[in-house]
């Protein structure tokens, strides 16, 4: 279609300086556009290729062109749902795995131990000379005046814990006063407490002591006998275990014995299953307590001559 100019002359018909771009097959040409003054508007040229074709992402999706100068990159794909599951299972099962290791290693360390027969016995005597009693060697012997001479304090109880595994043999001693004053400071006197047998007032108080430590105590026997510290009482017990019910069935033998200025309480104690085979060495220190020798010579021999 013919041109024309602000005038209203024809306009020439323009000459392309440069070869028209190829036009696919069926294509349209392209428009020439003019400025004001009539001139043709040069057609931008297109893009150069890249070296490639769009890239489409497997699965379908939106293309994108090829990096300039450089193979295509695809895109980072999206984690699925699946994925993302996965991922969840593998850390609750680690946690699950870690959790399981440390209540393993706590079950070994915490699970009670069998304790062993004595096979020899020897002799042990408290340094501040309270007592003396059978000691089973192979055990593990604490004393319990040492904790006293560490700290440096002054105190009327003294005694010696002895362990093998589970089992225990623990001795507490202290004076028939100190019995008396407890007694009557709670103002439960009882009057074997200062006449007739004062075992049964200490193996009373000492019987609220021990089963407050253990779950589902009971004693099954109490006997009284005569034993080398003078009054004695004997008790035979069960448990399930310790305060919180943990450390397996328990049995034992729990003694109180008075002498004439020496009260000591005898608490054994062994897994239910070690009963049997300790039972003779509870029995033997229990009967082997002494209580402190008297000092050498004639009563009154250590006075000053009288004038």
């Amino acid at each position: 279609m013919p041109k024309y100019d602000l005038a209203g002359n024809p306009l020439p018909e323009p000459v392309s300086s440069s070869p028209a771009p190829s036009a696919q097959p069926g294509a349209a040409p392209p428009e020439v556009k003019y400025d004001l003054a009539g001139n043709p508007i040069p057609v931008a040229s297109p893009p150069p290729a890249t070296g490639g074709a769009p890239f489409l992402p497997p699965g379908g999706g939106s293309a994108y062109a090829p990096r300039p100068g450089g193979s295509p990159s695809p895109p980072r794909p999206m984690p699925s749902a699946s994925d993302e599951g996965s991922g969840r299972r593998s850390l609750w099962l680690g946690l699950g795995l870690a959790v399981a290791v440390v209540i393993g290693i706590a079950a070994f360390l915490l699970a009670p131990k069998h304790g062993a027969a004595p096979a020899s016995w020897g002799t042990y005597t408290a340094q501040d000379k309270s007592f003396s009693c059978a000691a089973p060697q192979g055990w593990e012997t604490t004393p319990s005046d040492k904790a006293q001479q560490m700290t440096g304090k002054d105190s009327t109880t003294g005694g010696v814990l002895f362990r093998s595994g589970s089992a225990t043999i623990d001795i507490t001693t202290d004076t028939v006063a100190t019995l008396v004053g407890y007694d009557v400071m709670h103002n439960n006197a009882d009057p074997q407490t200062l006449t007739g047998s004062k075992a049964g007032v200490l193996h009373k108080q000492w019987r609220i002591a021990t089963s407050a430590i253990h779950k589902g105590y009971h004693e099954t026997k109490v006997t009284d006998f005569e034993q080398k510290m003078g009054d004695a009482r004997l008790s035979e017990w069960t448990a399930n275990g310790n305060v919180f019910g943990l450390g397996g069935r328990v049995h034992g033998y729990r003694a109180s014995l008075v002498g004439g200025s020496t009260t000591a309480v005898v608490v054994c104690q062994c897994l239910e299953s070690d009963w049997p085979a300790l039972k003779p060495a509870f029995l033997h220190v229990i009967a082997s307590v002494t209580p402190p020798a008297p000092p050498p010579g004639a009563p009154g021999t250590d006075l000053p001559p009288m004038p």
